[in-house]
């Protein structure tokens, strides 16, 4: 029996040398989130973030960093109210799921058969549950801009689909990230289920995970203040659907949603099983979001991590307001970030960097987003250059041959058409990847634009 013991007091050794590397990693992730997270806000011109860091299954810390609302002088707090934007989606998913399991839905069955407010064309009647669940239903992103006031006139659910649905590649073949999808997902979950979409997620999934402060019903009083890409203050708002992006919740409501992800732990709502089935990827992600993403689930990104563990995710972006979610399902180990910002993309990814760093793992595919910066500031350097060689060449009254003053004109005018073009837009996909450095980028595009324009049409300067 003496080996027994000893492998008892060497298993119980190794344990508690475990536990102290994880909690000093903890420890240092805090300090490294205290240290970095003001300057990157101020950077980025974020107002206010709340981070919650989760590990074995439990938020282990909060932090609360800026403001609710700049303009009053409110500070944000750890229980503020956010919209979380496509978080809903994940969320979402999990009603979808549950209905599965009790019965109500069956996530394989055509959507044609059950839905009685809209009757979807051929060949999107074909599609199931399943594959709105995991964007494979082969509909188009939609209008992310359908956005109104709170009591405010706004179209039904049905008519808003019919209006915005885009079939974009037959059902099953490939992923296409669809809001269009979520809000078919919704209609399909009332009419061939028989429930309201609101009702069902809080009765059935969030307040069984304790999520006590979610809602899919609106905002709630004493929300922080929203910011666009500009910094401005954004009212409140919602959309016609719900399940693609219309949940509010707290960064306590979904850490608690991801630790109940944590794989094998029991939960009042989902099976293991049916936990696992959401978190196994079911399409391949491609293009911009490929860099974050190597799949997609239902209702989650999944990707894995450098040291082979599998890993989800969701984030989410509105008018003004950003979020994210990461879990390791087999450890419970993950993070929650909510910002009141639209320019929140780098500091989320910086904050991922950190923790991923924690884990003891290479930076997760979301901290990619940190690349766009060297490469903007590569451009912009670029630009300037050429702006500074044209203007050198015009006064030393060089003029090129015809070939090369046509390339000059047509590059000119292209750069300063899409440095003005860039310059009106409200949003670009660019904006939320560098809201520090689009200004100087488009600027510097601009100027060489006109410097381009200036070398082919100045005239040769009299010898």
């Amino acid at each position: 029996m003496a080996w027994l013991a000893l492998a008892v007091l060497l298993a119980g050794a190794s344990g508690a040398a475990w536990a102290s590397r994880a909690e000093a990693a903890e420890a240092d992730l805090r300090e490294r989130l205290a240290a970095s997270v003001p300057a990157r806000m101020q950077r980025d011109g974020v107002p206010g973030l709340v981070v919650v860091v989760i590990s074995g299954g439990e938020a282990v810390w909060t932090g609360a960093f800026g403001d609710a609302d700049p303009e009053a002088g409110r500070a944000m707090t750890a229980d503020a109210l956010f919209r979380a934007e496509s978080l809903s989606k994940p969320v979402a998913a999990w009603g979808a799921m549950r209905l599965a399991e009790t019965g109500r839905l069956d996530l394989d069955a055509p959507i044609g058969d059950c839905l009685t407010r809209w009757h979807p064309p051929d060949p999107l009647s074909a599609a199931t549950p399943r594959q709105l669940l995991s964007h494979t239903a082969g509909l188009g992103l939609g209008d992310y801009s359908a956005r109104h006031a709170p009591g405010a006139q706004r179209p039904t659910l049905a008519d808003q689909i019919a209006r915005e649905a885009e079939i974009v590649t037959p059902p099953g073949t490939r992923f296409a990230y669809s809001d269009t999808g979520y809000a078919l997902l919704e209609l399909v979950m009332e009419d061939c289920a028989g429930i309201d979409f609101a009702a069902w997620m809080e009765r059935e999934v969030m307040r069984p995970l304790g999520m006590d402060d979610a809602r899919f019903d609106g905002p709630g009083a004493g929300m922080p203040v929203g910011h666009d890409l500009r910094g401005r203050p954004v009212a409140p708002y919602l959309y016609p659907a719900r399940a693609s992006g219309g949940l509010h919740a707290t960064a306590g409501d979904i850490a608690r949603f991801a630790a109940a992800g944590k794989a094998g732990a029991p939960n009042p709502v989902l099976s293991p099983v049916g936990v696992a089935e959401l978190h196994r990827p079911v399409a391949d992600v491609a293009g911009l979001l490929g860099i974050a993403a190597e799949g997609y689930g239902l209702g989650h990104f999944t990707e894995t991590l450098s040291d082979g563990r599998a890993a989800v995710w969701h984030g989410g972006q509105g008018h003004g307001w950003m979020s994210h979610m990461h879990l390791v399902p087999g450890a419970g180990e993950g993070i929650v970030l909510l910002a009141n910002s639209q320019r929140a993309w780098p500091l989320f990814a910086q904050v991922l960097r950190d923790w991923s760093d924690s884990l003891g793992v290479a930076p997760v595919g979301m901290s990619r987003v940190l690349w766009a910066e060297p490469l903007a500031r590569a451009a912009i350097a670029a630009l300037l250059a050429v702006a500074a060689l044209c203007a050198w060449a015009t006064l030393r009254g060089w003029r090129p041959g015809p070939a090369l003053r046509l390339a000059a004109a047509g590059l000119g005018a292209a750069a300063a058409g899409w440095a003005l073009w860039a310059a009106t837009r409200d949003y670009l996909f660019l904006y939320s990847i560098l809201p520090g450095l689009w200004p100087w980028l488009v600027g510097a595009c601009g100027l060489a634009g006109l410097a381009l324009a200036r070398v082919a049409l100045a005239p040769r300067r009299a010898r």
